[in-house]
């Protein structure tokens, strides 16, 4: 009987595993870490669907194949990734993050990158916050986003000053 209430406290962790924290600074920083490959997604051509799924306007960008870039609706914004749509709001906020989500994703602002640690493999999209971060020491105070890139793959949200 012990054992099924260590399986039971296990069971969040089983279901998934946090990012490292060399991952999350790699986005946060849009630049690779010990252990970790970066892959900048290149967005100088942005497609737009102004009725991509029922109320949503995407805007994307074809990288190996697959669609990557963001949507909104009166819903919210959402990660696009392979034709599947992850709504930042149910983001899995990760322990340090010291700021509300941001409402909306500036694709053509943002950093998009692919990452690589081992066998994992995320999308990562990074930015200052709006408003705040565009201009002097602000620069520094980032957000971003994970999405781990595998069949039932999560998406986390975490955020950080550069340096720390």
């Amino acid at each position: 009987m012990r054992w099924l209430s260590v399986l039971f406290a296990l069971a969040p962790t089983v279901a998934f595993a946090l990012p490292s924290g060399a991952v999350v600074k790699s986005c946060l920083a849009s630049q690779a870490q010990s252990g970790v490959t970066v892959t900048e997604i290149p967005f100088q051509e942005i497609n737009e669907e102004d009725d991509y799924r029922p109320g949503y306007t995407a805007e994307y960008v074809l990288f190996n194949g697959a669609k990557v870039g963001a949507a909104t609706s009166n819903k919210g914004a959402a990660i696009l990734y392979r034709e599947k749509l992850y709504p930042v709001a149910k983001a899995v906020v990760l322990a340090g993050a010291k700021a509300a989500l941001p409402e909306e994703i500036h694709v053509e602002l943002a950093s998009w990158a692919w990452l690589k640690e081992g066998r994992r493999q995320y999308l990562c999209v990074s930015d200052n916050f709006d408003g705040i971060g565009r201009s002097g020491s602000f620069q520094k105070i980032r957000y971003g986003y994970l999405l781990e890139v595998r069949k039932g793959g999560k998406l986390f949200y975490t955020n950080g000053v550069l340096g720390d």
